[in-house]
């Protein structure tokens, strides 16, 4: 199996456990990697259909029994169900920030305590839950601060969830180098784990004529802005997301991601912008790293 793994792409991990719906899953990681894991979700389209015996993933999945496991590092053995956690709640960014606690810590060299913590994050909430929901992690010192359980934690997480509302945009502002007023409207929440396959960033730029004097469009530019933004994504369509755009001193910029490997979604996006005068650049960006400032 690792051969066979290891032909599809060096860096992707494998195992198996229990299934969810099947006997047993089979599921090839990433390991946290953005720029294999849309080789990992590849790999998932192209499996067989699940049945009685098997199904599969590609991240690893939420494991229902983590505080029973004891793992053996740096000479300790760590039982999972000592750990706590300290719970910060970010809803404006849908996030949690955590910090982890456990007896053994202290006797653990420097970054074992933030190795343990992250597996053992993944072992609770799943891969993707981690990417898609965990802010900060660090490790908390004094136990007192951290009480909180797995179970705790895997509750907050759902809570979370639940009260998630997708599609809503932000509203930023800021200042250009120059000191000219920028605006910017950005997607929220802003994660790529929800679209792992679009990891080609496309900015369109844009220019306007009409201006304030701060920079920034008069309505009538605004209006048109809207209109070629609108005609842009429906070009675009399914093969890609709008997840910004920025205004400022005559430039409008909109941030597109979509599919590497899809040929077309490219030349649509690059058709469109030309047609309303405006230009496009691409750039591989697995992990949205070019866009991250605006979460």
């Amino acid at each position: 199996m690792s051969a066979q793994i290891a032909a599809v792409h060096p860096g992707l991990a494998w195992d198996t456990g229990p299934g969810r719906m099947a006997r047993s899953l089979l599921t090839v990681s990433s390991e946290g990697d953005p720029a294999l894991r849309r080789i990992a979700e590849q790999w998932l389209r192209a499996a067989p259909a699940a049945d009685k015996s098997w199904e599969f993933a590609a991240a690893r999945q939420p494991n229902s029994g983590a505080a029973d496991n004891v793992i053996e590092i740096g000479g300790h053995s760590l039982h999972l169900g000592d750990a706590r956690f300290r719970i910060t709640e970010d809803l404006g960014r849908e996030l949690v920030d955590i910090a982890v606690h456990h007896p053994l810590f202290a006797d653990m060299p420097e970054r074992g305590p933030l190795q343990v913590s992250f597996l053992l994050l993944d072992w609770i909430l799943g891969e993707d839950g981690v990417e898609r929901w965990v802010g900060a992690v660090d490790i908390a010192d004094v136990g007192g601060t951290a009480t909180a359980t797995a179970a705790d934690l895997t509750a907050s997480v759902k809570a979370m969830a639940a009260q998630s509302q997708p599609d809503r945009w932000a509203l930023l502002e800021g200042a250009t180098r120059n000191g000219k007023r920028s605006i910017v409207t950005a997607r929220r929440p802003l994660r790529w784990i929800d679209y792992p396959i679009f990891d080609l960033h496309t900015e369109v730029w844009l220019a306007y004529k009409d201006k304030r004097d701060d920079g920034l469009p008069t309505s009538a530019s605004l209006d048109v802005l809207r209109e070629i933004e609108d005609d842009i994504s429906a070009a675009l369509g399914f093969r890609g997301i709008l997840v910004a755009h920025e205004t400022a001193a005559g430039k409008r910029v909109l941030h597109y991601y979509s599919d590497s490997e899809d040929r077309n979604g490219r030349d649509a996006l690059e058709t469109a912008a030309h047609k309303a005068g405006g230009s496009s650049k691409h750039a591989s960006d697995p992990g949205w790293k070019r866009v991250r400032h605006f979460s």
